[in-house]
């Protein structure tokens, strides 16, 4: 062979070496189909990441016990962690990692500010990318992405839910609220739900008194929480992770706040509010993507395979995470395939119905710009240490306590 040819045939090696970025291995040659899952396991909101995995595990076992994917011959499901640690470089680092390693698809980021460059990263990539908790509108706004398939509702959407159940719910006890505080932290979360609480306020006639930016994981409130107090609201709406949700309540406690909350899931979500507030965390709302309590099939038996399995109660991004799985394994019997381009192609055709979708609405499906269209929020509250659906009342499981008493009086 002449050196021009070796050259020639060289090239050629190389870009068939690239191309394999862009594809996993035929499954007729395998058992296992990898499945990346990227969440931060690490560092300040590890448990949220954590819980976000049981929801993937959970389905997967199943999955698996089910006979595999069966248009595979029976391949077995995979997890392959890529942990962010909560940094967006770390993130798009794991994105590579996960690609090299031919994983058929990434599900993941939970947080929108690691959420929206590791898409852009699967997307130059072509691997397929599941959304099935972060909610910034920009993750799939304006992006023209192929790739990215978004099972979590809008942040704008949350937003919308907050300040609706405060005007219905209110209107309802014979006290209209008239004036609201924000206040969130200062990650792509935060800024992209606030501005759409800024939307919604105006839509449903509520004055903002102050829309408030802290530092995420910061580590003192108490002029803030201070400034909330003269300020005097009707309510405060809040977007915060789960250290920054506890420290809130325990500051409003302390200077004697006494303002309904109502959080945007995250934080006030999590299970582990509940525990390191105890009954300070009774009373507290919360917009939500999914309770255990919803009147829908499937999902009390769900709900306590969950807990069973992992001890701990399942909350709406473990549900998320959970049918984001399932929606994974409907397209690849659907694909036949672990061909990235393929299984893509199926995902954007999914209709996931009815009993076969746990979550509060009927179907799973996916706009152009990769969204869920039909999501939708309900509202919780704390009651005797338990998240309880109270809004809207078409599925609520009980009646809302409102007005919120004064902590003197709880």
């Amino acid at each position: 062979m002449n050196s021009s040819t070796r050259s020639a045939v060289l090239a050629v090696s190389a870009l068939a070496f690239a191309a394999t970025l862009g594809q996993a291995a035929p499954a007729a040659a395998q058992d296992e189909v990898p499945v990346g899952i990227l969440l931060p396991l690490s560092g300040s909101v590890a448990p949220i990441g954590i819980n976000n995995r049981r929801g993937h595990e959970l389905a997967v076992e199943e999955i698996n016990a089910d006979g595999g994917i069966k248009a595979l011959g029976g391949a077995k499901l995979v997890l392959i962690d890529g942990d962010t640690q909560g940094n967006p470089n770390v993130g798009i680092s794991e994105v590579e990692k996960l690609a090299r390693r031919d994983v058929v698809a990434i599900m993941g980021a939970y947080q929108s500010g690691v959420t929206f460059p590791t898409t852009q990263m699967a997307e130059r990539l072509g691997v397929p990318y599941i959304d099935p908790v972060a909610i910034a509108d920009s993750i799939t706004e304006g992006r023209g992405f192929k790739y990215t398939f978004k099972i979590a509702p809008k942040a704008s959407w949350y937003a919308r839910d907050q300040v609706r159940f405060l005007v219905e719910t209110s209107e309802a006890a014979g006290e209209p609220a008239k004036s609201v505080v924000l206040m969130h932290e200062d990650t792509l979360f935060g800024t992209s739900t606030a501005e759409g609480q800024v939307a919604a306020a105006k839509e449903f006639g509520l004055e903002v008194l102050d829309s408030i930016s802290y530092p995420k994981d910061t580590a003192d409130i108490t002029s803030t929480i201070a400034r909330v107090k003269d300020l005097d609201p009707d309510a405060v709406l809040l977007v915060s992770y789960i250290n920054d949700a506890v420290l809130i309540t325990k500051t409003m406690k302390e200077l004697d706040v006494n303002i309904p909350i109502i959080g945007t899931s995250a934080g006030h979500i999590d299970p582990a509010y509940i525990d390191n507030l105890g009954k300070d965390a009774d009373l507290t709302f919360t917009v939500g993507e999914w309770n255990a309590d919803i009147d829908k099939a499937g999902v009390a038996e769900i709900s306590a395979r969950f807990h069973e399995k992992f001890g701990v109660a399942m909350n709406g991004h473990a549900a998320e995470t959970y049918m984001a799985t399932m929606a994974l394994r409907d397209a690849l019997e659907r694909a036949g395939t672990t061909d990235r381009a393929a299984l893509r192609d199926a995902l954007a055709e999914t209709e996931i119905c009815g009993d076969a979708n746990i979550l509060p609405y009927d179907c799973i499906r996916f706009d152009e710009s990769g969204q869920s269209p039909d999501a939708q929020m309900v509202v919780l509250q704390i009651l005797d240490g338990e998240h309880k659906t109270v809004w809207p009342p078409a599925v609520a499981a009980t009646e809302t306590v409102w007005p919120v008493p004064d902590w003197s009086a709880r």
